[in-house]
């Protein structure tokens, strides 16, 4: 005869409070967890590292990207590949009372289908694995977790906007009809902006990507300006003004170091450009939203 371990519920009380029932938190997964189950539901991405998923009676080999859906109910744990220091498996959790799916969907003008979706997913226990290859929900679970670790004015608001991005992730994901009614080329582009969103300090040289999406450069160009009113060039100054606009006002970083985390080495080009955009500079920016030590500047 087989002894089966006792499977324990892990409730949300652990992690958020009733006022606000949502919570992100970054875990580095060990040999130490027992498989358990949940009086929330999760939505879950691997960062960094290899391991394995046990999730409902089966498991998966899991690496950066893999991400889960996971009902009230279901019983899962993370294993690292390896107990060793540098072989970390690092998962970003976001956990959320059942309550956050009804107030969300009877609260705003959201479709009828994502909450048929998951109401199906939560009365049939039924968990979901996919893929984030373009890195959008790891980089809004990133964003997500510095909010709940470190909250602000507003931080509230930015939790229930960020879980509204993950819902909306994982129905276009799984929904057939959502992902057909979107030409490839089109959703090529919306992950491509995405990417740009995310990672703006990096090169986009329009030659290169052309060719991974399988269109000529012209053709490019002419996408992201149906999607996004701008050239790509513009597109990219717009997303490294945008952060470095982010960076003025919540970090203490100086100018130059902005400058460089968004894309800019050469200091007169970022304030021309900058005060274009913003009508100001930055320091001009940072004075305006903060009060801070000029030292910092």
């Amino acid at each position: 005869m087989t002894v089966q371990r006792p499977i324990h519920v892990t409730p949300g009380s652990l992690f958020f409070a009733p006022e606000l029932p949502i919570h992100v938190n970054r875990a580095s997964e060990s040999f130490h967890l027992q498989e358990h189950t949940h009086d929330f539901i999760e939505i879950c991405i691997v960062a960094e590292g290899e391991g394995e998923h046990y999730i409902d009676g089966t498991h998966f080999k899991v690496t950066k990207g893999d991400l889960f859906y996971i009902p009230v109910g279901v019983s899962h744990v993370f294993r690292p590949r390896s107990a060793a220091p540098d072989r970390s498996l690092i998962v970003y959790n976001c956990v959320f009372a059942s309550a956050c799916l009804d107030d969300v969907f009877r609260l705003l003008p959201l479709e009828r289908k994502l909450r048929d979706f998951y109401g199906r997913a939560e009365e049939e226990k039924r968990w979901i694995a996919l893929r984030d290859s373009a890195g959008e929900a790891q980089w809004t679970l990133q964003r997500l977790f510095l909010d709940s670790s470190q909250p602000a004015e507003g931080h509230s608001a930015r939790l229930y906007a960020g879980l509204i991005e993950l819902l909306v992730f994982v129905y276009r994901r799984c929904s057939p009809i959502a992902s057909a009614s979107v030409p490839a080329e089109e959703n090529g582009i919306r992950e491509l902006l995405g990417r740009i969103v995310r990672d703006c300090a990096r090169t986009f040289n329009a030659e290169d990507i052309a060719a991974e999406l399988g269109v000529s450069a012209r053709q490019l160009q002419r996408l992201v300006k149906s999607a996004s009113g701008m050239s790509l060039t513009e597109f990219v100054q717009e997303a490294r003004i945008q952060e470095s606009c982010r960076l003025l006002d919540e970090s203490a970083n100086k100018i130059g170091a902005i400058a460089s985390a968004v894309g800019y080495q050469d200091m007169k080009f970022f304030n021309r450009l900058f005060k274009r955009k913003t009508g100001m500079t930055p320091r001009e920016y940072r004075r305006r939203t903060l009060v801070r030590d000029d030292s910092v500047l």
